[in-house]
């Protein structure tokens, strides 16, 4: 049996651990609920776009320091396509959670009729 046949087999085994795994750590970390509210909505969005993001990235600069063989630019180029959609998706995230958080300020529908100061005296006009 070759090392790569030991790899191989090695990753079959272990792939529904790894699985396993990121399904318990996005349950615990709540990524299976329902969100609470749109902030809590916006806040998972961005973390899912930051860790494709990453692993895009990862697979992108490997592909591209090693130098693409003549098939796989066709992958680098999908590959970059998909960087360029979760950053697209992390931004549009992060532009309305900043939204959610720093509402602008609501100007009255009709101006506001200034209020006459009380004389100073203390007493009335009369």
């Amino acid at each position: 049996m070759t090392a790569a046949w030991r790899y191989f087999l090695l990753a079959l085994v272990l792939a529904p651990a790894a699985a396993w795994g990121v399904y318990r750590l996005a349950r615990g970390l709540g990524f299976l609920d329902p969100p609470w509210n749109p902030e809590h909505e916006e806040r998972r969005t961005i973390i899912a776009a930051l860790y494709a993001f990453l692993l895009f990235l990862c697979v992108f600069l490997f592909g591209f320091a090693n130098g693409w063989p003549r098939m796989w630019v066709y992958f680098g180029v999908i590959n970059a396509l998909a960087l360029v959609f979760f950053l697209g998706i992390g931004l549009r995230a992060v532009r309305r959670l900043w939204k959610l958080r720093h509402p602008s300020p609501v100007m009255p529908a009709e101006p506001v009729a200034p209020v006459e100061p009380e004389p100073r005296d203390g007493g009335s006009p009369l």
